[in-house]
């Protein structure tokens, strides 16, 4: 969970405000008059939810592309007989 503190309190102790960050790995939100107006968060902390970020995009833009041809696959008639399907997968498997 997010940590919350004020603007204020942010520049009077951004030292310990920044070691918390780099401690807890967790993004903290800077309010202003009560309202929230900033989050920030540790550079390598940030760096890595990016990265987990792009590689979870990447793994939905692989599957959207298997379901994309396998609809083309069928609509081509090419097909397989669910039993013969399974059939290939447990050999393929080594489960018969």
């Amino acid at each position: 969970m997010a940590s919350v503190a004020s603007l204020t309190d942010f520049n009077r102790n951004q030292n310990a405000v920044l070691a918390d960050l780099r401690d807890t790995q967790k993004p903290m939100y800077l309010t202003k008059n009560g309202k929230a107006c900033a989050v920030i968060m540790d550079a390598e902390a940030f760096d890595r939810m990016m990265a987990e970020r792009e590689e979870t995009r990447s793994r939905e833009e692989r599957v959207y592309q298997g379901i994309i041809r396998g609809i083309e696959e069928f609509q081509r008639g090419e097909t397989t007989d669910a039993a013969k399907g399974f059939a290939a997968i447990r050999d393929r498997k080594g489960w018969n």
